[in-house]
């Protein structure tokens, strides 16, 4: 090697150390796989994946650009856990990440259930839905209209062909932030080293594996690598809203499928979305604020008994990397590098099977996931609940 090739090697290396980093204590490699890796993108997938191949590679460094966190998609997320999807791959995600977080881990999960409510238009859906559902041993209940205002007095059931319950403890919703900072915590002690800044300025950082988990900005990294991944960013809309009736606290996470709103209770009010706000590329966060007039009459018109009174109070907005081909995550690799991206407002709901799916790929052990619906190049297989 010449001279001065050494000195700009020196010189990179030299950047790459005086860059503020977290856990980069020495950790012992002798009983790991003896893998340089390197995770672009330290959001709540990219640490994910990070944790799981902590438990079997040695050498793990995450780059995380933002470390405020302020555009990433978990921390804008409403938090949600549910099982209740129309295909096989989902519905297997989000029982083994359910399974997870509730057992594994100490973050708080609030059990109170999802509730979709499907119209005559989704009849088929439904019936599709709750026998793959049952299938998988899932506790999903199909409820009549009769039922469903049994159960609801304040639900307008107008329109509405049936809904599906799940209240067994398995669906409900947790706080965003506290499972990312337990899987930084557990990285930290595995040795993991998280830098903060922008992977291309530190080219001395050599690694056998490259893993892409950057939302959807992984669009713009992979073709850094050379690979186009059918991504886009779309932002959405959260409103906080307060009534003049108590909180209904024990209520479930609500979705009207055909009205494209849902809300759930937080603090002394709820917080609700609606899937016509959706904005597409555009990279400000500020609020979709005309959306809620639109958002409010369709609260009302199927919940007049909470939301008749209510006043939008706050809002903010977050991105999905939200797939392009069948708004389903996309999971593979291609010359080496690999990449989870895609989830469509599903990212923190799936990230622990999916860093498990990613660290199998990466060390080549057996995979506990059929992955042949999250490949890069598949036939599409649309997830009708994307709410």
């Amino acid at each position: 090697m010449s001279t001065s090739r050494t000195i700009v090697n020196q010189q990179a290396k030299n950047k790459f150390d005086s860059l503020p980093k977290m856990g980069r204590q020495a950790h012992e490699t002798d009983q790991k796989l003896p893998m340089t890796i390197r995770i672009i993108g330290g959001g709540i997938v990219g640490l994910s994946v990070a944790y799981h191949l902590s438990q079997t590679a040695g050498d793990i460094t995450v780059f995380e650009i933002d470390k405020s966190y302020e555009r990433a998609s978990f921390a804008r997320s409403c938090g949600g856990m549910r099982s209740q999807f129309s295909t096989p791959a989902n519905i297997a995600m989000s029982r083994h990440s359910i399974d997870f977080i509730q057992n594994q881990t100490d973050v708080e999960f609030t059990p109170n259930g999802y509730l979709l409510l499907f119209d005559d238009t989704r009849a088929e859906d439904h019936d599709h839905s709750l026998a793959l559902q049952q299938e998988t041993g899932a506790s999903t209940q199909s409820l009549a209209p009769e039922a469903l205002k049994a159960l609801y007095p304040e639900l307008n059931t107008e329109g509405l062909y049936r809904g599906c319950l799940t209240q067994d403890g398995t669906e409900g919703w947790i706080d965003p932030i506290a499972l990312h900072h337990w899987y930084r915590d557990q990285c930290l002690r595995a040795g993991v080293s998280i830098v903060y800044g922008d992977y291309r300025q530190y080219p001395s950082h050599a690694s056998d594996i490259t893993v892409i988990c950057a939302g959807y900005w992984t669009r713009d990294v992979a073709r850094h690598f050379g690979i186009e991944i059918p991504v886009q960013g779309e932002k959405h809309t959260v409103f906080q809203v307060r009534t003049e009736r108590p909180v209904s606290a024990g209520l479930p996470l609500v979705a009207d499928l055909a009205a494209g709103i849902y809300f759930r209770p937080e603090g002394e009010g709820y917080i609700a979305g609606y899937e016509g706000n959706n904005e597409g590329e555009v990279d400000d966060l500020e609020p979709a604020w005309a959306s809620w007039d639109e958002l409010w009459e369709r609260l009302y018109y199927r919940f007049p008994g909470i939301f008749d009174r209510a006043k939008m109070t706050g809002a903010w907005s977050g991105y999905y990397d939200a797939s392009t081909v069948d708004q389903n995550a996309i999971i593979d690799e291609q010359g080496g590098i690999y990449f989870a991206t895609g989830f469509t407002g599903r990212g923190l709901m799936h990230s622990p099977a999916v860093g498990l799916a990613v660290s199998e790929m990466v060390t080549g052990a057996p995979l506990s996931f059929d992955l042949s619906a999250y490949r890069l190049n598949r036939a599409s297989n649309r997830e009708k609940y994307v709410i």
